[in-house]
């Protein structure tokens, strides 16, 4: 008799037990993502690697690699002025606390004023430069898309990785799309400039186009960055010792010009 309670008892227990755990409340699944977040998701961070970019608007062109787990840079500006029709190139490379630079012109057959600069890569005192986040690692995205994608006053996402909507450039300042000059000039059109982004099936930004309209003497263009060969983009390598040297004062005045 004995027995036959305790067997009963015991079957009762787990009986019991086994509806609890079928009872507990399941977990809700989590919300889906807004078209905004998922742009601020996307854009790179550095846990998805090593990566190329390129960059374009009104008057430079730029293309380049990061190493984000390396603090490592390789940027390449090439900039045509429209007025006095030369163009300068510089090329930056950072590693960690290291820096240097390379600067050249072309078509300056009749421009006067600029610097004689050695044609090596020339190592920074970074004290020296007045402002020091242009030769330092700081945000591993180049094209400032976290203060863009933060200033987003609309988005949609008409097609699965495909946005499209219009960003505050008052509010954008890191990502330096204009200058304050450029800001007043636009006035309130600036608070409402047309985007489209574009992110890939394995949630990784790949390109951002901004149509930046018409302001004085500055006609309306595309400013755009693309993003590619994550995880597998070139190494961004030290210049060979005997290809660099010291700055001189030009490079430095011309840096803080």
């Amino acid at each position: 008799m004995r027995r036959t309670i305790a067997m009963t008892l015991a079957a009762g227990v787990v009986l019991l037990a086994g509806c609890g755990a079928l009872n507990e409340p399941t977990a809700a699944p989590p919300a889906p993502m807004t078209p905004k977040e998922k742009l601020l998701d996307a854009v790179p961070d550095g846990s998805q690697g090593t990566f190329s970019f390129t960059l374009k608007d009104a008057e430079t062109t730029g293309k380049g690699a990061v190493d984000p787990q390396g603090r490592r840079l390789h940027l390449t500006t090439v900039y045509k002025d429209k007025d006095l029709g030369f163009t300068m190139t510089m090329g930056y490379l950072i590693i960690d606390q290291e820096s240097w630079v390379k600067i050249t012109f072309a078509n300056t057959k009749d421009v006067t004023g600029l610097p004689k600069l050695p044609k090596k890569w020339l190592h920074l005192d970074r004290t020296k430069v007045k402002d020091q986040e242009d030769v330092g690692f700081g945000d591993p995205d180049p094209a400032g898309a976290v203060s863009l994608f933060r200033s987003i006053v609309d988005v949609t996402e008409p097609a699965a990785g495909q946005f499209t909507g219009t960003v505050d450039l008052t509010t954008a300042t890191k990502a330096e799309i204009l200058d304050q000059q450029g800001l007043g000039a636009l006035g309130e059109r600036a608070k409402a400039v047309p985007f489209r982004a574009v992110v890939d099936g394995q949630g990784r930004l790949t390109s951002i186009e901004l149509d930046v309209p018409a302001y004085g003497e500055v006609r309306a263009y595309t400013h755009q960055a693309t993003y590619s060969d994550y995880g597998a983009a070139p190494k961004v390598e030290e210049p060979p010792a005997g290809e660099t040297q010291e700055a001189p004062a030009e490079a430095y005045e011309l840096l803080n010009s």
